[in-house]
């Protein structure tokens, strides 16, 4: 009896000190995730080298009309994957998808929470250095994905226009039983960003709204004019044919969505 007492006195006393370590080697990991998503920002610096600094945005389907000519006058970063599920738990402290696996894009999330992702993974990157109080993560507008998307093609994907070689570059209905490979797995568009085109739709911050009418033309996202419960997914997934991965398609869905092929990507910019 003496002896198992002793020992559950030795494991009190060193219980403390495990939880501390535990607790030291998750900050650990949380910093080295942050600093790795950090590293993975792509610079897009529109009117620079071959990228245009406008584009025609739009398509052929009514919710893409009326095509317009927008014009992006500044420079900003955008995550070369969708956001993946080791970074989203080590920022938000659990793992909501249905498809797990540690370099798998994160799913099964709402609009709310992937905004709530980008506020918390900009204050930790502020706390840790390696972003300045101006700089923010958050979700691109329309625009933006849109502009980082055709990677200054004019034609129906990044890559052209024939859905025969969409297998390269995407996930999708034609290649795809689930959300189960890690990100990057397929060839990038010409910005070096990875699945832009399916395995998972993706949150933008515009409101939703049934057609461009109205919309802003500079980059910024659309606060008004649209539906506030709504929001607009961008991208294609694993789950949907080709035609929904070109680079105009888009959804409204509700904002409180939760699905095994929506996920997000994250714009780093300074705040205007």
């Amino acid at each position: 009896m003496t002896s198992l007492l002793l020992a559950g006195l030795l494991a009190l006393a060193v219980q403390p000190n495990d939880i501390q370590a535990n607790d030291l080697q998750a900050n650990d990991s949380q910093e080295k995730l942050l600093q790795v998503f950090h590293a993975e920002f792509v610079p897009i610096s529109p009117g620079k080298g071959k990228f245009p600094a406008s584009f025609q945005m739009g398509g052929v389907r009514e919710n893409e009309q009326p095509r317009r000519r927008v014009s992006l006058a500044y420079s900003f970063q955008i995550a070369k994957y969708e956001v993946p599920q080791n970074l989203w738990r080590a920022v938000m402290g659990a793992n909501p998808s249905r498809w797990k696996g540690e370099r798998n894009s994160v799913e099964m999330l709402s609009h709310d929470e992937a905004i709530a992702f980008c506020k918390k993974a900009t204050e930790l990157m502020r706390a840790a250095k390696l972003i300045g109080e101006k700089q923010v993560v958050r979700l691109p507008s329309e625009s933006e994905w849109e502009y980082a998307a055709r990677a200054g093609a004019t034609t129906r994907y990044s890559f052209g226009d024939d859905a025969k070689a969409l297998g390269r570059f995407a996930w999708f209905t034609g290649n795809a039983a689930g959300n189960d490979p890690p990100v990057g797995a397929k060839a990038p568009n010409p910005w070096g960003l990875y699945d832009m085109h399916g395995y998972l739709w993706e949150w933008c911050a515009d409101h939703g709204a049934e057609n461009y009418v109205g919309a802003p033309a500079n980059g910024a996202p659309r606060a008004t004019g649209g539906d506030s419960a709504k929001r607009v997914l961008r991208g294609g997934s694993w789950k949907d044919p080709a035609e929904q991965l070109e680079s105009s398609y888009r959804r409204l869905v509700d904002k409180n969505l939760r699905d095994a092929a929506v996920g997000l990507r994250c714009v780093l910019a300074t705040k205007k």
